[in-house]
């Protein structure tokens, strides 16, 4: 993309250039702008900004990205791990296309992003539930990643700007950069920390709390990508019975919850609250038997059979190339039918007047 916008594309006018290079920064901010007023405006649905729990939120997930930079533990970026479209440049003009790319940048996750930060900003952005104040937040970046392609400003001929492309795409991970992510990144978890009420908490809970976030993760990536996590417990070389454990341990835990529910039967009737998956709402003892029996089962198939049990077939998850045209298609068909809606109710108001 860089090489595209550089002034040997221009026949060497700096007037053409400049031009092709605010188009780029126009486009970006502009796309960086609207997703960031999305986000925001989602966070206004979701009931944002939470209290407290905005700064909170906020100090958690730049603590996270923080240790992936200043560490070697990864922690994943979402990102499509691809180029913006080489055809654009062959199939419009270069305003055109330059303005093109910048969109395509602006919004960060659509295409290769080292590092983290751009999260915490777009969580911020979500938390702040106003659309104005998160175009604002994620516009910065936008307005960065437009302005990059002053770096081909020396580039006179094509094959300085593939090479300053390859230089480009070696230093996304060098010292330099992460130093300043993780300065950045600190500055933000301060900030948002300094923000959080002040309150006393019991050592215990908050422990409890972060384990079970933890291994809510493990299992969560697990679940998503179950032939990878298949190849590395098989890489392992664990002995048979080891398989077995995992089954023989949820038995047993399975069995003191259901002992545990029928000795609130005896206490508290039918209706207990069982807080299971954290939430206070009373139900039928006999259902949270029936769901402890459904995961036993579950339990006793992974306990008996271990690595030899029986293959089922499950949907594959679809393609970033699959998924594109499918929420085309869903976006399609809700406007469709809101504008369907729209002109049936006007046909009613004007059949009333």
């Amino acid at each position: 993309m860089v090489e595209t916008i550089t002034p040997v594309v221009h026949g060497g006018r700096a007037g053409r250039w400049a031009g092709s290079v605010a188009l780029h920064a126009t486009g970006a901010v502009a796309s960086a702008a609207a997703f960031g007023a999305i986000l925001g405006g989602v966070g206004s649905l979701l009931g944002a900004p939470w209290g407290g729990g905005r700064a909170l939120l906020i100090a958690l997930v730049a603590a996270l990205y923080l240790v992936g930079e200043a560490t070697v533990v990864p922690v994943p970026v979402p990102q499509l791990r691809r180029q913006v479209p080489q055809w654009w440049r062959t199939f419009f003009s270069v305003p055109v296309a330059a303005f093109l790319y910048g969109a395509g940048l602006g919004v960060g996750f659509l295409t290769y992003l080292a590092h983290g930060t751009l999260v915490v900003v777009a969580v911020a952005a979500a938390a702040s539930g106003e659309p104005l104040v998160g175009a604002a937040l994620v516009a910065p970046f936008g307005l960065a990643r437009g302005l990059s392609v002053l770096v081909a400003v020396r580039a006179r001929r094509p094959q300085e700007g593939s090479a300053l492309v390859a230089r480009l795409a070696r230093s996304a991970s060098s010292p330099g950069w992460r130093a300043a992510n993780v300065a950045a990144l600190l500055a933000v978890g301060v900030a948002a920390a300094v923000m959080l009420p002040e309150r006393h908490v019991l050592a215990a809970p908050l422990a409890a709390a972060v384990l079970g976030a933890a291994f809510g993760w493990s299992a969560g990536a697990k679940i998503a990508r179950p032939a990878s996590w298949q190849r590395v417990l098989t890489a392992y070389g664990l002995p048979p019975w080891m398989h077995r454990t995992a089954g023989i341990v949820a038995l047993v835990i399975l069995a003191a919850f259901s002992a545990a529910i029928l000795a609130a039967r005896r206490r508290f009737g039918n209706v207990v609250v069982c807080g299971c998956f954290g939430t206070s709402i009373p139900r039928d003892y006999r259902i949270l038997l029936l769901r402890n029996a459904l995961l036993a089962g579950g339990a006793s198939i992974a306990a008996l059979a271990g690595v030899d049990s029986p293959r089922i077939s499950v949907p594959g998850l679809p393609t970033a190339g699959d998924a594109l045209p499918a929420a085309l298609a869903v976006t399609g068909i809700v406007v469709a039918a809101w504008m369907l809606t729209s002109s049936l109710r006007s046909l009613r108001v004007r059949r009333t007047a």
